[in-house]
């Protein structure tokens, strides 16, 4: 009869299991949620990079053609073709400086996408931990409750108690 009657700490096993199952879940969820998150923001970085690059080419362009333009400026005979390649240098030199302007706002828009990147890396990284340890938590409850060892529980519930650090740790992100 004593066999067939569960010993006490068997309902403090399948309690444990549930909520290490329930941490489980939710840290799986805000993993991938991170984890999708983080592609997003490292194609937009990379986009606004590649914006970056495009400014920085139109404005070795604009560069270059002002340079012609003042090799150009001494072969000028009249007034005429002084003012006009005057006037086109002074438009590209606009252009340059405009591209130069474009690109620090751009270059800052990047930058500041890439550590919103490194912050949310760092959280999805947080509920994989979770994870990793509740499941090895359920894992040793439900070997422990099949050998009735209860040391193993015990050492599930010290496993698992991590899970719980690491998805507090996900939310507000201590270290």
């Amino acid at each position: 009869m004593a066999d067939i009657l569960p010993e006490k700490w068997m309902k403090g096993v399948a309690i444990t299991t549930t909520v290490l199952a329930v941490v489980a879940s939710i840290a799986s969820s805000r993993s991938a949620f991170f984890i999708a998150k983080a592609q997003l923001l490292t194609a937009l970085e990379g986009s606004q990079w590649s914006y970056y690059q495009a400014k920085s080419v139109k404005q070795n362009l604009a560069e270059a053609q002002q340079v012609t333009l003042q090799s150009g400026l001494l072969g000028a005979t009249t007034p005429e073709q002084k003012e006009f390649i005057t006037q086109n240098i002074m438009n590209y030199a606009e252009n340059v400086a405009r591209y130069e302007k474009e690109k620090d706002v751009i270059k800052k828009d990047a930058e500041k996408i890439g550590k919103e990147n490194g912050i949310v890396v760092r959280k999805g990284s947080q509920f994989s931990l979770a994870v990793v340890f509740s499941q090895i938590g359920i894992m040793l409850s439900s070997v422990g409750a099949l050998l009735r060892r209860k040391e193993m529980w015990i050492t599930g519930i010290i496993i698992g108690s991590f899970s719980l650090f690491y998805i507090v740790n996900g939310f507000l992100l201590f270290f």
